[in-house]
């Protein structure tokens, strides 16, 4: 495969902040922006992935990291340095959105599941 080089003149203070952002990131410019470049021209991404979120809690830090475990065995990583009380704040909000969507649904009894509306046509 042949490669070629991408550049965009900026100025100093921003390149100064970009730089900075890729290090909080743990990432180098050149992969972000690479990332960055796909994403805009939206790369078709297999809509046919399965994975499960993982969740790994670093003592040392007193942080975590998100990634997703795909089936195949590869490992993508959704954010790092992850602080507790981003979390707990997430967890807030993840709970009132289902509580929320339960309500919409008419979910009641805490074990029941959605049910397609094509197995109630004509029985309503």
């Amino acid at each position: 495969m042949d490669y070629r080089s991408v550049s965009a003149k900026m100025p100093v203070n921003e390149v100064t902040l970009f730089k900075s952002f890729c290090e909080k990131k743990g990432v180098t410019p050149a992969s972000l922006i690479r990332d960055l470049i796909l994403r805009e021209i939206e790369v078709p991404i297999p809509h046919t992935v399965a994975g499960k979120n993982k969740i790994t809690y670093d003592k040392r830090t007193d942080q975590f990291m998100w990634s997703v475990e795909l089936d195949n065995g590869e490992e993508v990583n959704v954010m790092q340095n992850i602080s507790p009380a981003f979390f707990e704040e997430l967890q807030n909000m993840i709970s009132r959105g289902l509580d929320e969507r339960a309500s919409f649904i008419g979910k009641v009894e805490k074990d029941s599941v959605p049910v397609p509306s094509d197995i109630l046509r004509g029985k309503r």
